[in-house]
């Protein structure tokens, strides 16, 4: 029994050896591996306060994207990655890609769109179909190296022609699973795809604040040529005051003739094609083809009110020149009519 015992033992001593042996080389081949993982960080994108009806099309802004890749592992080893940066819909632009949307806290949408640099590639992510580029770089970190770091700029565009957004403050947060870094890493060369798997995010805040705002415009309000003889009855013509204001904004427009009268009522004066002219001819501003309510400056009492649309409203002029008042020189007259909108 003492042969068979220190056989036994022998024997399970002897088997020690290899199994060592063979989880050496499990570690050994472990050690020699690298691979790499990337961080980011997006700043806001902010447009501030925008005038969409009467400041044109809107001036696009910018953010900007810093990235770091870090290499772990075996630093003795070159590290090929390609990178996705991927960027969707954000919390409040949910389904809305192309183009984006912002809201407001009463649910107005205003719509915009994100580029890659100064180029008209939408940023987007993989998969998806209706923007299907997200920023995508190639890197590789050589031996002896851990990190390599960068940056690229994004650009944010407001859509043209939303003259009837309301007023009011908009945001779409691009939090959570709306932004996402994907990658693939190799020491064998250029890996060609980014993967699927999400190795970080880089959260940002789309924004911007919708001004009220009223533009206004004028047709000239010109009588023509008229008889000077006395006694001739009255001259009538009509002219377009043009006004486009934000939706819902509450305005009012008023006139002032070149002598400040707030009753509508003016003079036009000789151009001075005939020299020693001092001759004026009279005139009255009004709301009415009637002509019976005068449209001066008296903000409640002889002023046009109404609610923008964010929409071209065409105002009616009607003017009058009193047959009476034109017994004057021959010559060119007119004057300037100050055309003001209050909101």
């Amino acid at each position: 029994m003492r042969d068979a015992t220190s056989l036994l033992t022998r024997t399970l001593r002897a088997l020690r050896l290899p199994l060592f042996c063979t989880l050496l080389w499990l570690l050994s081949a472990g050690s020699a591996h690298a691979s790499i993982n990337c961080t980011a960080s997006m700043t806001n994108v902010a447009f501030g306060s925008v005038d969409l009806v009467a400041g044109g099309t809107p001036a696009p802004t910018t953010a900007t994207l810093t990235y770091t890749c870090t290499k772990s592992g075996n630093t003795n080893t070159t590290e090929y990655a390609r990178v996705c940066f991927n960027i969707g819909d954000g919390n409040e632009g949910l389904t809305n890609f192309n183009p984006r949307v912002m809201k407001s806290g009463a649910g107005d949408m205003l719509k915009f769109q994100l580029y890659q640099g100064t180029s008209s590639t939408i940023w987007g992510s993989n998969g998806n179909a209706a923007v299907p580029n997200p920023y995508t770089i190639n890197i590789s970190i050589p031996a002896r190296s851990t990190t390599i770091s960068g940056s690229t700029t994004m650009r944010g565009e407001l859509i043209a022609l939303q003259t009837t957004v309301p007023p009011g403050s908009y945001q779409d947060n691009f939090a959570g699973i709306h932004t996402s870094i994907t990658l693939t890493s190799s020491t064998g060369g250029a890996p060609t795809t980014c993967g699927t798997a999400v190795a970080d995010q880089f959260p940002f805040l789309v924004s911007a604040t919708i001004a009220k705002s009223c533009l206004v415009t004028a047709d000239p309000l010109n009588f023509g040529s008229v008889s000077g003889l006395p006694g001739g009855g009255n001259i009538d013509q009509s002219s377009t005051i043009y006004v486009t204001c934000t939706t819902p904004t509450s305005y009012t427009v008023a006139l002032m003739p070149s002598n400040n009268l707030t009753t509508g009522a003016g003079t036009m004066t000789p151009t001075g094609s005939v020299p020693g002219n001092t001759d004026t001819v009279a005139y009255q501003l009004y709301r009415n083809a009637a002509r019976t309510s005068a449209w001066g400056s008296v903000t409640g009492s002889n002023t046009v009110a109404g609610s923008g649309t964010g929409q071209v409203q065409p105002l009616t002029l009607y003017g009058r020149v009193l047959g009476t008042s034109v017994n004057v020189r021959p010559d060119s007259y007119q004057d300037i009519v100050t055309v003001s909108v209050t909101y």
